[in-house]
């Protein structure tokens, strides 16, 4: 008969309860500061009173509060407790970001690259400066200069568009940039590989212009433009994908039909 270790199950569900517990206090922390509850620039309630106020200890309380400070929520000051931050658009966006855009779909990346992209590119245009568009025909150069180094081709397009992002001087849009980070230096490459870099260089320099004549209708339109064409380049690769699988499919069926049944011994 097999023997079963309680001991080791029981330790796994405690734990996994005790985790379950610690999340929900940190949601409802969130939540209350979000909500108001806890006013910006006020002072939380003692550790004390918060494992009353939740009905938890306080390593979970602690843990909670730790979690709030990496989302730049509260700021702790030593002997004198935690406080609440004011609440702008960058803090929360920290805590919403993420878990959104956790999966690397291509598709999903892309659209949300244009209608983000475009805007910024917009906002670029109005706002940007001399200084600003002498970087932006920099980072032009080194990528013309990059063409046979695809790797570093892709780290150099994630600069180029995150400094449009700066230009904007919009910090939310900068944020989602910092905050995207990773999956965006994964999808560049991915695309940059894909693609290689000639049609990122002939809408680059198109941008640069733009952003330099201050026209952000035409800014929007050329970013907007320039990231439809991955788009439909990475649908018409999924489309080719995907017929060819249906092909060795059905020719896998066909040869199958052509032989002959074994015999039964």
């Amino acid at each position: 008969m097999p023997v079963f270790h309680l001991k080791g199950v029981i330790k796994t569900v405690t734990e996994t309860k005790k985790a379950r517990v610690s999340d929900q206090v940190f949601r409802d922390m969130k939540q209350m500061i979000f909500e108001r509850k806890w006013e910006p620039g006020s002072r939380l309630p003692s550790e004390q009173a918060m494992c009353e106020l939740f009905g938890v200890s306080r390593v979970t309380v602690r843990n909670a509060l730790l979690r709030l400070k990496a989302l730049d929520l509260i700021e702790t000051y030593l002997g004198d407790g935690s406080y609440v931050k004011k609440l702008d658009s960058v803090a929360r966006i920290n805590g919403l970001i993420p878990a959104a855009y956790l999966e690397e779909d291509f598709e999903s990346i892309l659209e949300f690259r244009m209608e983000v992209e475009s805007g910024a590119c917009a906002l670029a245009a109005r706002k940007a400066t001399k200084k600003d568009v002498a970087q932006l025909r920099r980072l032009l150069k080194k990528m013309l200069s990059l063409q046979d180094d695809l790797e570093a081709l892709s780290l150099m397009d994630l600069e180029f568009h995150y400094t449009i992002a700066q230009i904007s001087r919009n910090n939310l849009l900068i944020k989602t940039y910092e905050v995207v980070g990773d999956i965006y230096a994964r999808h560049m490459k991915r695309m940059v590989n894909s693609m290689g870099g000639d049609l990122g260089v002939y809408y680059h320099e198109r941008i640069v212009t733009a952003i330099e004549n201050r026209d952000p209708v035409a800014a929007r339109e050329i970013m907007s433009e320039h990231i439809y064409k991955n788009l439909e380049f990475i649908r018409q690769k999924d489309a080719a994908r995907l017929k060819k699988k249906k092909q060795e499919k059905g020719s896998g069926k066909v040869r199958g039909e052509g032989k002959a049944p074994k015999s039964e011994s």
